[in-house]
This record gives structure tokens, sequence and C-alpha cells, in this order.
């Protein structure tokens, strides 16, 4: 053997190549399982969320509503209301107004300059058997120049989170209800 052989072995063991060869192995004989067609309702993929952004110079802020994986929503609804005055209330009564829809998308934006705003999002997902899956969400944004105060209504329970402006974009998943359960 030479010196150059020796030196190979040791940077290279056997069972170190022989356990990277057999993981190549499996990786190419392991199936897919992945779905390559449209996915089931209530699967993971189908799971709406709710991204909240602003740029740090502007006054305006953006909201979009897309699932985990790409999928297309047969409606997804977002409105927008001014919260009332004196702080988030306890139970929150919105008047939620320009409602807007959007039909077979696979995402939504809707963008306001409303600060405070309350926001009220519904996704509607259809599979290709015909089963659904409803997604909803209320929440309510407050932006200062250095945090984000964000009120979680619905998915319940009720929650607040104080998060650094630097952290946007937000993201906040909304809750699977029967279709037909939620206003």
């Amino acid at each position: 053997m030479t010196a150059a052989s020796e030196r190979l072995r040791e940077l290279l063991p056997l069972p170190f190549v022989a356990v990277v060869v057999l993981l190549l192995v499996l990786i190419a004989l392991t199936p897919n399982f992945l779905s390559l067609g449209r996915p089931t309702a209530g699967s993971l993929e189908t799971e709406a969320e709710l991204i909240i952004d602003r740029s740090p110079d502007q006054n305006f802020t953006h909201f979009y509503v897309e699932g985990i994986g790409t999928v297309r929503y047969a409606a997804i609804t977002l409105s927008f209301a001014h919260p009332p005055p004196g702080g988030p209330p306890s139970s929150p009564t919105f008047s939620f107004s320009n409602r807007s829809v959007w039909n077979q998308s696979i995402v939504a934006e809707e963008t306001t300059a409303w600060n405070p705003v309350a926001v009220n999002v519904s996704a509607l997902y259809i599979d290709p058997s015909g089963a659904s899956a409803f997604f909803v969400g209320v929440f309510e944004f407050n932006l200062t120049s250095t945090t984000v105060l964000s009120e979680s209504y619905f998915p319940s329970p009720a929650s607040s989170t104080t998060t650094p402006i630097g952290t946007l974009p937000l993201t906040f998943l909304l809750e699977s209800v029967p279709v037909g359960s939620f206003p």
C-alpha cells in the first residue's frame, strides 16, 4: 500500500463509506411521499394562514391569506374593522366592512392604512372528492414604530402578543371549523 492510499483510508474509513452508500441507495429507492395531486381537505398542506407585513417607510399594512402548501381555495374572504376606542375589548363586537372575496385563488392580498385594525379572515378548501375544510380567524393589530400588538380573538382562546416591529412579516395560523359554523 502506498502512503496516499493509507491517508485516504484514514480520512474515509470503511464503515463511514458503507453508511454513506447505504443512505444514497435508500434515498434513490424511497418513493415520493408527497402527493402529486390535490391534497385532501384538512391535511397540513391545506391549512390556511394570515400573514401581516408593513414596510418601515410606509403607513399601510399588507395582509395575505394563503395555505401552508400551494393549494387553490374555493373562497377566501378578508374584511377590516376599526376597533372601538379605549383599547381591545374583552369580547369584540367589531363592525366588519368592505368584505373582499377571492374565488378559486391561491392567495389573497389586501392593504389598509387603518391602525389599529381588526381583521376577519376565512378560507374554504374543497378537495376533488368534495370534502371541505374551513379555516377562520379574527385578529386585531396595533402597530407602533417599535412594536406590533396582536390580539387573537379566534382561534380561541383569545390571546395577546407584543412583537418587535423588526420581526415582520408575522404569520398566524387560522383555525379549522365546520363549514357554516362561523359568520
